[in-house]
């Protein structure tokens, strides 16, 4: 999309500024002032949360919007919008939107969160984007190995949002992390201040709970699935609920700032079965598929691939009265598309809510050849009935592929995934038996149900207050058995199991805790043994084998990429690997790499004493250090002796320096952990070892950019500083140029060297004598804890302070540091 009509204003702006980008213009217009200030309250527009450990990049908001908006003047528009592969700056999604529907008082409402803001998270400091992992303390779900993290006797009680919710006085210690990598947070379309940049909006009295999960395993790395929960928080009950995304795919290299004019959409229906033993498994898939027209095969930077968007599971109701009922599988209430110019007459955007609720409870389902242009489309599902304090949960999610098959294949896997498996939660082995997955139970009345696959007209008769498990899906059952040829028949409801729990994955151990140290002798990494402290999720075992040390070279910073969102997955190489000692290759060990952190061992031994009748200790915090020492000594110091004690969450170290390395150059390291899996024989008995999963390097990296060493008062020697490179050209700048960026408007620098140990100022002239920058230097923290191997560079982007690129010429340079003779030099700069 290259013109909307976005706003997204704050309190006592001019109503001029409500309505941002006119619908029909081709051009960027700067959006207004409060996209940028403050005045946004807690909404986050900065890009700073990603999704980043797969393959598939992509900026998620906290009040419902998607993606980054690329080209447009926004801070979060340099962030991947929906880039894939990682770093190849191809973008796939302008923008994406929650939109949630319903008839309030009989009259039709929308809610958007694009392209009206139409959803807030807030004013509260709580309000904001929470983040969390599959083996992050306090977060074991149900079913995994180590459910009740707390001990309370309850599970998940305590969801991720900065809240205590149970009580206790702790804060988010017992909740369920999904995935690699998870975003939570939560708004709602009722908020006062929502009416300042839409004053046309009907609040529904809606909260939405928005959960973003991401997988680093190469099956489903290319995926990220969203979960809503669509809560009634207001005092009527909402009838015709239908929840939907409107996306505007744009598919095109960030370099063509017009590709969005030859996209192409269409949607897919699949019926496909998954081979596995011992039962296959059928699976309904309809998906979204956009893409590039012509790939832009001609452009210098090509856009091929496709990107997908799937309804994975919403609420259901097997009576089918607070939700549909779908035999196994859900489906797309309607899909519509349409493009930017047209009106809605004609197949246009809907602008008012009357419109915006005909496309999401109608059936429409539009596929069409329209050929090449610049497309959007909505999909809903629904409707549903929302009490006041009900909710209703609706999973989507993006992924991304070469083609259409491959594409198909990632979404098979990923329903599979979200499918998870079936447990018995409730400890009773007659629930969840003989096929019998779903419980009909209502205190209130008799109920009259059909059996889908009985042969008998009249209903099954239920007396209020009785329960009846049923085979609900036997339908399905029977197609999947017959479609996927199974020898063996496949059903759920067996074994006592009752209750299906999604997206229970086996995933590798996450990744260390990473420090890296960048000076100029090489880049010191420093981690933790966090890795091995995470018993697997599914059998509960410690199954971790070793570590392997990875670095990136060579990265330029793509367009749509930062150090935060890292580099393209083909630079990562590995330098190191070390594991256990147990018969399974390579069989390195890992004490070569371990490493005594420098703290006084009479600390360490005095909180080993005490932890011997405080074993409940964990930080500094709830025991501090005698006088004279840190808090930061002793958190160390207690993670030493909770180690040597044999206490949870213990840790020792390891050190790795990599030497080939060059001072000024931008340098990715990553410490993935590897798990191993037990070989039995046909009896059951081990016999041996097999490597497991591996973890990703995109996951936990850190970049280092080697710094020079300073010069201590004491050994100091004015010679020693100048400026690389000089002269500064083009070439000679090659190695550490990167492409510009909103923090980075040049990409080039220079580095003035071996700096004084002490707090600098950098004054750059010309040799006419203006004064052209000013520089700060300032490592006197570090310095201060004996650091001064890392703490001798400034860079310089080669911008002047009134913010423009300085010209080819001489120019000349003085530092001035306390204690320290003045510096003078020169250097030379060639355009």
């Amino acid at each position: 999309m290259r013109a909307g009509s976005f706003r997204f204003t704050g309190i006592g702006l001019l109503a001029a500024l409500v309505s941002v980008w006119g619908v029909a213009s081709q051009a960027h217009v700067a959006p207004p002032p409060a996209l940028q200030d403050e005045l946004l309250g807690s909404k986050i527009i900065d890009g700073r949360y990603v999704l980043k450990v797969g393959g598939l990049q992509m900026n998620v908001t906290n009040f419902g919007l998607l993606g980054s908006m690329p080209g447009e003047d926004l801070e979060m528009s340099f962030s991947p919008s929906a880039q894939w592969p990682a770093g190849s700056g191809v973008e796939f999604l302008h923008v994406a939107a929650l939109w949630v529907g319903a008839r309030v008082n009989g009259l039709p409402k929308v809610s958007t969160a694009y392209p009206d803001p139409e959803f807030y998270p807030g004013d509260q400091t709580t309000d904001t984007m929470y983040s969390s992992f599959e083996g992050a303390v306090g977060g074991n779900r149900v079913q995994t190995a180590f459910p009740d993290d707390d001990g309370d006797g309850a599970i998940d009680e305590d969801p991720l949002d900065g809240l205590d919710n149970d009580g206790d006085g702790r804060v988010d210690e017992d909740f369920g992390a999904i995935g690699n990598q998870m975003l939570r947070c939560r708004y709602r379309d009722d908020y006062p201040r929502i009416l300042v940049d839409a004053p046309d909006h009907y609040p529904l009295g809606v909260e939405v709970t928005q959960e973003a999960y991401q997988w680093e395993q190469p099956e489903l790395s290319d995926a990220v699935a969203l979960e809503y929960t669509v809560k009634n928080v207001g005092q009527s009950p909402l009838s015709g609920v239908y929840v939907g995304l409107y996306v505007d795919p744009d598919v095109a290299h960030r370099s063509n700032p017009r590709g969005y004019n030859d996209d192409r959409i269409r949607l897919r229906r699949s019926l496909v079965c998954l081979r596995q033993r011992p039962y296959s498994r059928a699976f309904y898939l309809e998906m979204v598929e956009a893409w590039d027209g012509d790939g832009d095969a001609e452009n210098a930077h090509p856009a091929p691939g496709r990107l997908g968007l799937m309804l994975l599971d919403t609420t259901t109701d097997v009576l089918g009265e607070v939700a549909p009922w779908y035999e196994g599988y859900v489906t797309l209430h309607s899909y519509n598309e349409f493009s930017r110019t047209a009106p809605f007459s004609e197949g246009g955007e809907a602008v008012v809510d009357e419109q915006r609720y005909e496309l999401m409870s109608g059936y429409g389902a539009d596929s069409n050849d329209g050929g090449d242009r610049d497309w959007r489309y909505l999909v809903s599902t629904g409707p549903f009935q929302l009490a006041p304090g009900d909710s209703v949960y609706v999973r989507f999610a993006f992924l991304a592929a070469e083609d259409s098959p491959a594409l198909l294949d990632l979404a098979t896997r990923l329903a599979l995934a979200q499918d998870g498996s079936w447990h018995d939660l409730d400890g009773d082995l007659q629930t969840g038996r003989d096929c019998n997955e779903t419980l009909i139970f209502d205190p209130t009345r008799t109920i009259e149900w059909y059996d889908p696959c009985s042969m008998d007209p009249d209903p099954i008769v239920i007396p209020k207050g009785n329960p009846l498990w049923v085979n609900a899906d036997c339908a399905w059952e029977g197609a999947t058995n017959g479609f996927c040829d199974n020898i063996l028949t496949w059903c759920t409801g067996v074994n006592g199991r009752e209750t299906r729990v999604p997206w229970m994955q086996a995933t590798a151990p996450p990744p260390p805790n990473l420090r890296v140290w960048p000076t100029e002798s090489g880049n010191v990494l420093f981690w933790d043994s966090f890795s091995e402290q995470v018993p697997d999720g599914i059998t509960g075992k410690y199954d971790f084998e070793g570590y392997r040390i990875w670095r990136a070279d060579n990265w330029t910073r793509p367009p749509g990429s930062s150090a935060f969102t890292g580099p393209p997955e083909n630079l990562w190489m590995l330098l190191d690997e070390a594991d256990q000692i147990n018969g399974l290759d390579p069989d390195r060990g890992l004490d070569r790499l371990r490493y005594q952190p420098a703290v006084d061992p009479n600390l360490v031994g005095w909180y080993t004493a005490a932890l011997m009748d405080l074993p409940w200790v964990e930080d500094a915090r709830d025991y501090l250090p005698p006088a004279g020492y840190s808090l930061a000594d002793a958190d160390t110091a207690i993670a030493l002796a909770r180690a040597e004690l044999g206490l949870p969450h213990g840790r020792h170290y390891y050190r790795y320096k990599d030497t080939d390395v060059r001072a000024g150059l931008p340098y990715f390291y990553s410490i993935s952990a590897t798990d191993h899996v037990t070989v039995t024989d046909a009896t059951g008995h081990v016999v041996g070892l097999a490597r497991g999963r591996e973890g990703s390097p995109s996951n936990g990296f850190q970049l280092a950019v080697p710094s020079s060493r300073s010069q201590p008062a004491w050994d100091y020697d004015p010679g020693a500083v100048y400026v690389v490179p000089n002269p500064a050209t083009r070439e000679t700048m090659a190695p550490w140029t990167l492409q510009p960026n909103n923090d980075d408007p040049s990409g080039l620098k220079v580095e003035f060297r071996h700096l004084p140990a002490a707090a600098c100022t950098i004054r750059i002239w010309t040799l006419s004598g203006d004064l052209v920058q000013v520089l700060r230097h300032d490592a006197t923290g570090a310095i201060a804890q004996g650091d001064y191997e890392s703490t001798g560079s400034q860079a310089w982007d080669l911008v002047s302070r009134n913010g423009q690129q300085v010209a080819s010429g001489v120019y000349l340079f003085t530092v001035d540091a306390p204690g320290f003779p003045r510096k003078r030099g020169k250097f030379t700069l060639i355009r």
